[in-house]
């Protein structure tokens, strides 16, 4: 019986050793790579950074204002082009005419022998107003 209790206890002991050795080395492997996350993280915080103070350089007001000018061809809205919505002439007549052109030069409008039957432009292309006043050029 003394044998099957050493033996037990060599096997035991076996175990916790190889079960302690396994846990270790994880634990070990697992630090490395906390470790390794923690300096891509650092990178990764710098790399923000720098690419921060990039866009706010490049967004500056002044530096925005010269390429405006340089590149596009804008001027303050003067008085006389802002009105109200409702003194802009109505576009459905020139849209019901560009959709009908539209039609007639498709292929399909081109080969079909009948006519394909519209809706309403009013009602298609109706207009919403978003402000109370529009720029006109």
């Amino acid at each position: 019986m003394l044998r099957f209790v050493t033996l037990f206890v060599f096997i035991l002991l076996f175990g916790v050793s190889a079960g302690l050795y396994h846990v270790k080395y994880s634990v070990d492997h697992m630090e490395r790579q906390g470790l390794s996350l923690k300096a891509k993280i650092a990178d990764e915080q710098e790399a923000m950074r720098i690419l921060e103070a990039e866009w706010s350089a490049l967004n500056r007001p002044e530096r925005l204002q010269k390429l405006s000018s340089r590149y596009l061809e804008l001027a303050p809205v003067q008085v006389s082009q802002v009105v109200d919505f409702a003194a802009l002439p109505s576009r459905e007549a020139e849209l019901a005419e560009g959709a009908q052109e539209h039609v007639a030069s498709s292929p399909a409008a081109a080969s079909a022998k009948t006519a394909i039957p519209t809706k309403p432009l009013s009602k298609t292309f109706a207009a919403t107003p978003v402000a109370s006043t529009v720029a006109v050029r």
